[in-house]
């Protein structure tokens, strides 16, 4: 405990995002020898930091931890073991989480941070509630500003679909704010966390916003701006993730010529990720998350696939590329059909299921069979894989989960 309250005067003394405190940490074993530096003279302090240390002294430190406990808010440190260890791996990561709820929550391997303006428009709205929902279904953890707007849509998507979000505070979290959404806060503590550097006692000033958004981006494997306009704090934690080595994912506008989406437009044009569902999000992870990816029968007529497009005609039945089938195994899948299971498939799915019908097969097997070509197979085989409607096996084999 003792040395937890050291994190909390150090916090203290340097602020929220002062990368000051770390340079005296990279010299010191511990908060309470970096403490003994700056009180015997020995590391330089701004007039501000001096200012601070006047107030921040460990007696206040035991005062903030007793209004803490007081308050049921939890102090996480940087040496505790349930720090996130995401955060670890940033520039100038906090030193002190306040936190309300299930802390552990903070390190969930599937996170992903949803961030856009405080007022989107209806389609931004929208995109970014039923895209955390989606998200959340499969095992997605939501992180976001807890902010009007599109942070709130992320939450209560979340929220609905019974997931686990992170609310990352511009405040004290004894500050109910903001007032639209205190609604949801005893969901998110119940469901997620809220958690700020921020300690009890500080109000939402605006210089505070842009310092927590590096913990959104941080907390995070990738962020998805939803709806921004240039001028717009959503943007900052793009950069932050972009700094941090973190994916960058965007809603296209609706509105080439609306203002609420230029923001968007620069990162699309930079390489950023193109979200027209949550699939989008799922294919940058499926590789290295599978295991904690639930699979999903779909639920939204807005993520079923097409069955006519540029790359293959409904009407014609031709691909662009189109391998010789092979007779034997089409005459196998007619002679012994078998039921297919109850899945809502698309018509190239079912193609494809049909194929898998009689038993397991490798991926060149199901291009035969399937007639389809391997770039939209792979596509199909994905989906169809994220849904739970077929189990991929070693060796690119693959059955259907009946």
């Amino acid at each position: 405990m003792k040395e937890k309250l050291y994190w909390v005067v150090l916090a203290g003394i340097f602020g929220p995002a002062n990368p000051n405190l770390w340079k005296l940490m990279n010299t010191c074993e511990s908060p309470s020898e970096g403490y003994r530096r700056i009180s015997e003279g020995r590391f330089p302090l701004t007039a501000a930091e001096k200012a601070a240390y006047t107030l921040w002294t460990p007696s206040k430190a035991s005062e903030t931890a007793a209004e803490c406990e007081k308050k049921k808010i939890q102090i996480v440190t940087f040496s505790d073991e349930c720090y996130p260890s995401k955060l670890k791996t940033i520039f100038n990561p906090p030193a002190v989480l306040y936190t309300i709820g299930n802390t552990d929550c903070l390190n969930d391997e599937l996170t992903i941070g949803i961030v856009g303006t405080r007022n989107p428009s209806s389609y931004g709205y929208k995109a970014a509630f039923r895209i955390s929902e989606e998200l959340a279904k499969v095992g997605f953890t939501t992180v976001s500003g807890f902010a009007a707007g599109i942070d709130s849509a992320a939450h209560r998507g979340t929220l609905r679909a019974g997931g686990r979000t992170v609310a990352v505070l511009g405040c004290g979290l004894d500050n109910d704010y903001p007032k639209v959404n205190s609604d949801i806060r005893g969901a998110v503590s119940e469901n997620g966390v809220l958690v700020s550097e921020f300690p009890p006692g500080t109000l939402p000033l605006g210089r505070n916003f842009p310092l927590r958004n590096r913990i959104i981006s941080g907390l995070s494997l990738g962020v998805f701006v939803a709806e921004a306009p240039m001028k717009s704090g959503a943007l900052i934690t793009a950069d932050t993730a972009i700094e941090q080595g973190r994916d960058v994912f965007c809603l296209p506008p609706q509105d080439i010529f609306s203002k609420s989406c230029h923001g968007v437009v620069r990162y699309l044009r930079d390489g950023a990720v193109p979200v027209f569902s949550h699939l989008d999000i799922i294919y940058e992870y499926m590789t290295a998350f599978s295991h904690r990816l639930t699979p999903l029968k779909p639920s939204d007529d807005y993520n079923a696939g097409r069955t006519d497009s540029l790359v293959f005609s409904e009407s014609t039945g031709e691909a662009p590329v189109k391998k010789k089938t092979r007779q034997k195994k089409n005459s196998e899948i007619q002679e012994s059909p078998g039921t297919l299971p109850d899945f809502n498939f698309t018509e190239n799915q079912k193609k494809i299921a049909e194929a898998l019908v009689c038993g397991p097969l490798h991926l060149d097997e199901i291009s035969e069979a399937a007639e389809t070509g391997m770039q939209d197979l792979l596509m199909e085989i994905t989906d169809m894989e994220i849904s739970g409607m077929v189990v991929s096996l070693p060796g690119k084999i693959y059955r259907l989960n009946q």
